[in-house]
């Protein structure tokens, strides 16, 4: 999947694009870690009850400028519409509480 100028988590309705006040040191510090390929990576469990379980990716191509929003299964291997889970108010509420800190911390902005 390549990186866009915004993305949106599957089933959401909030789409994001890379802050222009965006530095590696701001994605570093907002626990991104650096991949192999010098993109940055932010992974977080989101500690469920759904049977696969269920991990955050957050995604900024090295040049700050695209991202790529996920959640999947513990393995990485398959994607999930977390709307579509039962129970899934919690979840959803830690997603909202994450990507509202990366907008406040100047990571993301969000595009109306």
């Amino acid at each position: 999947m390549a990186f866009a100028k915004t993305a949106v988590l599957k089933g959401f309705d909030r789409t994001f694009s890379v802050s222009p006040e965006c530095k590696p040191y701001t994605l570093r510090d907002n626990g991104f870690s650096e991949t192999k390929g010098g993109n940055f990576q932010y992974k977080r469990s989101l500690d469920t009850e759904h049977r696969n379980g269920l991990v955050l990716k957050v995604t900024v191509d090295k040049e700050l400028t695209g991202v790529k929003i996920s959640t999947v299964n513990n393995k990485g291997l398959s994607a999930v519409d977390v709307t579509k889970l039962e129970n899934n108010a919690m979840v959803l509420e830690k997603i909202n509480f994450i990507f509202d800190g990366f907008v406040d911390r100047s990571v993301l902005v969000e595009v109306k």
